[in-house]
């Protein structure tokens, strides 16, 4: 054929049309492709996560990945997700070792340690590595079982401990959300009574309540019952198949001044958590190098996790590298209504090492208690000295309605204390030590 045929000068720019259109076409599903695999992306967990080829532990593991490495979620089954790897390898992970999320109170069991002093480990071997060291009462989150162990939520990460140390207990009580706790009851009528997830015929059936069971009452909407299930759940069932008992509800606000403390334990808790320092405030200088400001925060993040695992409302002054005024603290701890507040110090002396350890200091009188029962357990688990207990008129306990407490956990020109304050091992320990405390404290209300 002629090539300067013109009728095949006019083909070619039609087939480069229709090769654009393709091209175009192709990018507009890939780039709809990665924005799907972001949108259902997860984050490990673990320190190292198994990949099996099927959703469940009987399959075989085909690889590992690693703690923080994000995986590309195609599909469920079974609480196991079906994910893609960096090298586009297929296979199934543990979705409680990935999700992001805080476990579902729903689904979430409680653990008491038995032991005097037990030790958590990175796996299901007594010969892993060891992550921390627990004492006896810990309540820790239990998230599986498998075999002679149970793996637990600890410092915000995945771990294991030895059943033979670890008792499964209650969920601990959480306070209510609402701002009345009520005696009411629903009672149902002489047929069974669906109980749906909202006030409404066409609502989705969550159960089916039997005739003449009670339910508690938690509200009225319209034509409809609000009411608590025998799991902790809520639903609705219509006012003209059932009956509301005349029992009146209580205020927990207008009882307020006559309770000294609504949180009973660790779990019903509001923890306000100061990193001391911060931002243009540096705080002491360790003769190695590291600021007060950067160990103090590294610390009360340790806290905070661990706090969580127990249940706890943990909330920080500052979660960075921010400077937060002594006053702006105070409010937020009062803001918070925080039922403890704590304090993350490290100290200096003028005569270097002529001072060593740990010391909680107080303000008023009725926050002693609180000083004593946490430095109770940083005397007794801590790997440094104990100082005491004494009584300072910090600008953060002075001025704090709240119950506080300043923690000095180390001094930063003591070559001891500097040689070991700055480490994860010496954070955890401490770090343990308080939440025993406090656990310790709010059990005693």
């Amino acid at each position: 054929m002629d090539q300067n045929d013109p009728y095949i000068h006019n083909l070619f720019p039609k087939k480069n049309i229709f090769i654009a259109i393709i091209l175009l076409l192709l990018s507009i599903t890939i780039a709809s492709s990665i924005v799907l695999a972001n949108e259902n992306s997860v984050t490990v967990k673990a320190s190292v996560l198994n990949v099996r080829i099927g959703p469940g532990l009987t399959y075989d593991v085909m690889t590992q990945v690693n703690e923080d490495q994000k995986l590309n979620v195609l599909a469920e089954d079974n609480e196991w997700y079906k994910v893609r790897l960096s090298n586009d390898q297929i296979g199934w992970v543990a979705s409680w070792l990935v999700e992001n999320e805080e476990i579902s109170s729903e689904n979430q069991r409680y653990g008491r340690v038995t032991g005097t002093e037990v030790n958590i480990r990175q796996y299901a071997t007594t010969d892993s590595k060891k992550l921390g060291t627990v004492y006896e009462n810990t309540e820790l989150s239990v998230l599986y079982e498998e075999n002679d162990w149970y793996q637990v939520l600890y410092l915000g990460k995945v771990a294991w401990i030895h059943k033979d140390y670890l008792e499964l207990i209650d969920t601990p009580n959480t306070q209510s959300s609402e701002n009345s706790v009520s005696t009411q009851e629903v009672t149902i009528g002489d047929l069974e009574t669906n109980v749906r997830n909202a006030p409404s015929t066409d609502a989705e059936i969550l159960s089916v309540a039997a005739p003449d069971s009670k339910l508690i009452y938690l509200g009225t909407e319209e034509d409809w019952y609000k009411v608590q299930l025998d799991d902790g759940s809520t639903g609705y069932v219509a006012n003209w198949v059932s009956s509301l008992s005349d029992v009146e509800t209580v205020n927990i606000e207008e009882q307020a001044d006559q309770i000294d403390r609504i949180a009973t334990n660790l779990s019903e808790a509001t923890i306000m958590i100061d990193a001391g320092h911060g931002g243009k405030d540096p705080g002491a200088l360790a003769e190695t190098g590291f600021l007060e400001k950067d160990v103090a925060l590294s610390t009360a993040k340790i806290l905070q996790k661990r706090l969580q695992d127990a249940g706890a409302n943990a909330i920080m002054t500052r979660t960075d590298d921010t400077f937060i005024s002594l006053n702006d603290r105070v409010y937020l701890s009062q803001q918070a209504n925080a039922d403890a507040f704590i304090s993350i110090h490290y100290d200096t002396i003028e005569v270097a090492n002529s001072m060593s350890g740990t010391t909680t200091y107080y303000y008023s009188n009725s926050e002693l208690e609180l000083a004593n029962t946490v430095n109770q357990y940083l005397e007794s688990n801590g790997t440094l000295p104990n100082n005491g207990v004494r009584s300072a008129e910090y600008y953060v306990l002075k001025n704090n309605a709240q119950p506080s407490i300043l923690l000095e956990l180390g001094y930063l020109n003591n070559d001891l204390d500097v040689s070991v304050v700055d480490t994860q091992a010496y954070q955890s320990t401490v770090v343990e030590a308080i939440y025993q405390g406090l656990r310790d404290y709010f059990s005693q209300k």
